[in-house]
C-alpha cells in the first residue's frame, strides 16, 4: 500500500481531453491539404497518435497496448526526423535554434524519442510495477 500511485482519476482525463481529440480527427483531414506524400504521411502519423491516444484514455486497462504503440511512434518520428537531416546534411543549421538540424533532431530523439522506445519495449519507466498503474480505486485490489 506504500508504493501505491496516487493519480487523477482516468475518466476525468478521457472526458476533459475527449472533444479536443475528436475535433482534430475530424477536422485535421479537412483543414490541410499536403503538397506531397510525405505531407500526408505525417497526416496519417497525426490522426493514428490522437485515435491511439482516445483508445488509451477511454480505457487504461484493456487498451493499455495503445500506450506503447504512441511511444513507437513518437520514437520512429524522431528518427525518421534525425535520417532525414543526415540525408540532406543539414547538421548545424543557419544557428537559429528553431531551424530544421541533425542537432536539434538529436536532441529530440534524446529526450523524446529514446523514453517512447523503452516505453514501448517495457510497457513502464523506471521499477514501477504495470499493477500497481493500473489499479483503480473502485477495484477490488485497491481496497486491500
Amino acid at each position: 500500500m506504500a508504493n501505491q500511485v496516487t493519480t487523477v482519476p482516468s475518466r476525468f482525463i478521457f472526458w476533459s481531453t475527449a472533444p479536443f481529440l475528436v475535433a482534430f480527427l475530424v477536422l485535421m483531414p479537412l483543414l490541410v491539404s499536403p503538397p506531397s506524400v510525405s505531407g500526408w504521411i505525417v497526416l496519417l502519423g497525426c490522426e493514428l497518435l490522437a485515435a491511439l491516444v482516445f483508445a488509451g484514455l477511454y480505457d487504461t486497462v484493456k487498451f493499455r497496448w495503445c500506450w506503447r504503440l504512441v511511444g513507437a511512434i513518437v520514437f520512429l518520428g524522431y528518427a525518421m526526423y534525425l535520417a532525414d537531416m543526415i540525408i540532406e546534411g543539414e547538421w548545424i543549421g543557419d544557428g537559429r535554434r528553431s531551424s530544421a538540424t541533425a542537432l536539434n533532431a538529436l536532441c529530440g530523439l534524446a529526450a523524446f524519442g529514446v523514453p517512447g522506445l523503452w516505453y514501448a519495449v517495457r510497457g513502464r519507466f523506471g521499477e514501477i510495477a504495470e499493477a500497481d498503474l493500473c489499479l483503480d480505486e473502485s477495484s477490488p485490489e485497491h481496497a486491500e
